[in-house]
């Protein structure tokens, strides 16, 4: 009662005159069939204006395991609204739901109400008999080990240490006096969605005393739900609380500051590199090493960082190599006006076109690149791409 007494006088700030309109939107599953275990519903598109589903919280008012009705509290309050698009994303945590109330059948439901609109879609919770889901890609993202941050959270942070879908995040962080706890969550990626149990750890040894007989206990504190937005990038939810996103943080590589007025931080790619996910059966193409070999060499050509007119996002630029010196291409880095600075892209391009990249080079992390095919396809088939990371 006292939470709806609290959000009563908000309610009536909202504009009038503002109406939702959901035509724009749509409604993804991670994994992309579930089953009956947890995953996470993916909503976005674009909002006429700037009173948007994605400022509020999303609650899940309704599982009956067919049907999920989906509804927002209130977070920011807009007085006026802008008119204009704005885009918008919003990630609902299912899992608790899911173990309370598995779902029933293939297929779920979703109604999503905001504002006097409602996003009615259905999804398939379980790949059809008639479809060929194992050669689909799905959501499939892993995240790079190391720490991660979040921005606004300094005295917080995550430790992520995986091999293949195994993998342990240990989020490092302090208790209700200050002291810093040990805890633990571990289970298995499943696409690009992680849902585990949080244990906190106590009663054992302290560093740097005589090792005892002592078996620490394993107290468990609530649930962790983590999206891997790219390797380098999650979104991570703590029980009943909001997604908070993380950024995998760079040390021992330098990076350069790019982009409009040097928001973007670009890391140093210079170094070896070693494919380690390699794809392609598109008939005239083949695969990734029909372009690269195995291992190769990125050295660092040329920086521009300042805003010119001509480059007003900076630009830094590598050669990259066989083992043996011989020049591949030329790798080409630059700001970008407009795009989320954790996004990262860089031009691979080769001496037979070049006004035209060969592929795409993201950049996951300190030592991860997802290399994607960067020109138009003709022949059917799969796309030559694949990820590299550091031998150095």
């Amino acid at each position: 009662m006292k939470k709806l007494l609290a959000i009563l006088p908000l309610l009536a700030l909202l504009p009038s005159s503002v109406l939702a309109d959901f035509s724009r939107s749509q409604a993804v599953l991670h994994p992309t069939f579930p089953g009956t275990g947890p995953f996470i519903i993916e909503i976005s598109g674009t909002w006429p204006t700037d009173c948007h589903p994605g400022e509020q919280k999303p609650v899940v008012e309704s599982f009956d395991g067919h049907t999920v009705e989906i509804g927002f509290e209130i977070i920011i309050v807009h007085i006026t609204c802008n008119t204009r698009d704005t885009p918008y994303r919003v990630l609902v945590d299912m899992s608790e739901v899911v173990r309370t109330t598995k779902p029933l059948g293939d297929m779920l439901d979703i109604q999503a109400s905001f504002q006097g609109g409602t996003l009615e879609q259905t999804l398939e919770l379980v790949c059809p008999e008639d479809w060929d889901c194992a050669s689909l890609p799905g959501n499939q993202q892993w995240p790079e080990p190391g720490l991660y941050y979040a921005s606004g959270l300094s005295n917080q942070g995550l430790l992520v240490a995986r091999q293949n879908a195994a993998t342990v995040i240990f989020p490092l962080v302090y208790d209700e006096s200050g002291r810093s706890e040990w805890l633990f969550t571990g289970s298995r990626m499943v696409e690009d969605s992680f849902f585990t149990k949080i244990a906190r750890f106590s009663g054992g040894d302290c560093f740097g005393c005589e090792p005892t007989d002592a078996t620490p206990d394993m107290t468990p504190i609530g649930y962790l739900t983590v999206l891997a937005d790219r390797p380098g990038v999650l979104q991570v939810k703590a029980n009943d609380g909001l997604f908070t996103e993380y950024q995998s943080l760079v040390f021992g590589y330098s990076t350069f500051l790019v982009g409009p007025a040097g928001e973007q931080s670009l890391i140093d790619l210079e170094g070896r590199w070693g494919i380690k996910e390699n794809r392609g059966t598109n008939p005239p193409l083949g695969d990734l090493t029909e372009f690269l070999p195995g291992a190769f060499d990125i050295v660092l050509e040329d920086i521009v960082t300042a805003d010119n007119g001509i480059l007003p996002g900076g630009q830094v630029s590598y050669l990259v190599s066989t083992l043996t010196g011989e020049t591949l291409g030329q790798l080409v880095c630059n700001g970008q006006t407009g795009i989320d600075g954790t996004t990262n892209v860089c031009e691979f391009i080769d001496p037979t076109d070049a006004a035209e990249p060969l592929f795409l080079f993201y950049q996951n992390g300190p030592s991860t690149l997802s290399i994607e095919f960067g020109r138009p396809l003709i022949a059917v088939g799969v796309a030559p791409g694949g990820k590299a990371v550091r031998l150095d």
